[in-house]
């Protein structure tokens, strides 16, 4: 299997944005489907995994009091650093999953399309992390690309069968896209309307 550090060095070193975040129409309404699911306007602490070189984090900043941006990549995390250095409530480390990861709380954990490169094995430590990550009323939310993921083990079914199997969380939604899929679990098993007491 591929090392997933010195893969996406090599990605980073010949092109800037190599998957065309800033430029595809398709990415650009993944990323705004995702940020209309979730249920909050505002997260104290948000956590984004795999943050690439910042495309969907300055949004993320938007709606966070305090924004941790990690990515395997050298050069994605300096990418990122230089595109959301006006943020000064944002941080852009370089962390690899799930050794680098540090158990803390927040209210928000975003982890797009990457948690297949990892490992089976990389995979079940990363959720025995998560598991204790989230404060009360916190929530995760996972997108992955469905489509084969050449030379790594996982797939984006595998890793959300994963996340449901294993997840002591509620599991709010889910949104399938041909091209992605989208799951968000909860602290909080009520609805956003039953919390608005709309109902």
């Amino acid at each position: 299997m591929i090392h997933s550090r010195m893969y996406f060095e090599e990605l980073y070193r010949s092109n800037s944005d190599p998957w065309g975040y800033d430029f595809h129409w398709y990415e650009a309404r993944k990323r705004q489907i995702c940020l209309a699911l979730l249920t909050r306007q505002h997260y104290q602490n948000v956590l984004e995994v795999g943050c690439s070189n910042g495309h969907l984090s300055v949004h993320l900043a938007q709606r966070a009091g305090h924004l941790l941006c990690i990515d395997v990549s050298e050069s994605a995390v300096q990418l990122a650093s230089q595109r959301l250095q006006k943020f000064e409530h944002v941080v852009v480390e370089n962390r690899k999953i799930p050794e680098d990861f540090l158990v803390q709380k927040f209210d928000l954990i975003l982890i797009s399309e990457m948690a297949y490169y990892l490992s089976a094995n990389e995979l079940h430590h990363f959720i025995e992390k998560l598991k204790q990550s989230l404060n009360t009323n916190g929530e995760i939310l996972c997108c992955h690309w469905r489509h084969d993921i050449e030379d790594f083990e996982l797939n984006a079914q595998q890793v959300h069968q994963s996340f449901q199997q294993h997840f002591p969380f509620h599991h709010y939604l889910s949104l399938n896209d041909p091209d992605f899929m989208i799951d968000l679990w909860t602290e909080n098993s009520s609805s956003l309307a039953e919390q608005e007491e709309l109902r």
